[in-house]
């Protein structure tokens, strides 16, 4: 009964000690994931908001008496953003920071964008996608460059070279040198060039003084009715 009784007490006496490691261990595992999950959060609403949106648009027949034909929604624009998704999903598991949260940052700042932005949706849409899957293919580019020059021995390349030290010497520098660009392209290059190109499209049209969330479609059907 005693050897029960010291078991309990030494169980309770570790217990904060378990539970803290547990919650330790949780709070990393949601740090490694949270930038995959942030990038599935901004994807889902891309997908359930601006991508519904404008493919509905795009799906619109208009028919006599200003009733609308019924189509097939392909459902196109969700396709692309779960590809993209996925793809870019796969291509940073396993990164270092800063990828994955640079990746993170470029969903949540297009998905802020299409919400704020309405009069070149479409335009933006696109750009938001095409911008991610370039930067997961660049990932994905770095990645297999990486592994495969790590895989070189002084010995493979030094029938061309001459001597295995000198093979060495040229494979070290090149690979350091490539690298260096690899980090530029992947941190500034890349990113930045979206970031600007998403700015460019939000500020390309001067916004409405009458109703500034308006859409490019709602602001010419009001200019034609006023005229």
């Amino acid at each position: 009964m005693n050897d029960i009784f010291v078991l309990l007490g030494d169980f309770l006496t570790a217990l904060p000690t378990y539970l803290l490691n547990g919650l330790l261990v949780s709070g990393y595992w949601l740090i490694d994931v949270a930038p995959a999950l942030l990038s599935i959060g901004c994807a889902a609403l891309i997908a359930f908001l601006i991508d519904q949106n404008i493919q509905n648009r795009a799906m619109f027949r208009p028919g006599r008496g200003g009733r609308e034909i019924a189509s097939p929604d392909p459902h196109t624009a969700q396709v692309m953003t779960i590809t993209v998704l996925v793809i870019w999903v796969l291509c940073q598991w396993g990164m270092g920071a800063p990828v994955p949260w640079i990746g993170a940052a470029m969903w949540l700042f297009g998905a802020i964008a299409l919400l704020v932005v309405h009069t070149q949706e479409p335009t933006i849409l696109w750009n938001v996608k095409s911008g991610i899957a370039i930067y997961a293919l660049a990932v994905v580019g770095s990645r297999l460059y990486l592994a495969y020059t790590a895989q070189l021995s002084a010995e493979q390349w030094a029938a061309l070279i001459g001597s295995a030290e000198s093979a060495a010497s040229v494979i070290s520098n090149t690979r350091g040198n490539v690298t260096t660009i690899i980090l530029w392209a992947l941190w500034l290059v890349i990113p930045l060039g979206y970031f600007a190109m998403l700015l460019q499209q939000i500020f390309l049209n001067p916004m409405s003084l009458v109703n500034p969330m308006a859409s490019m479609q709602e602001l010419l059907q009001r200019y034609r009715v006023r005229r």
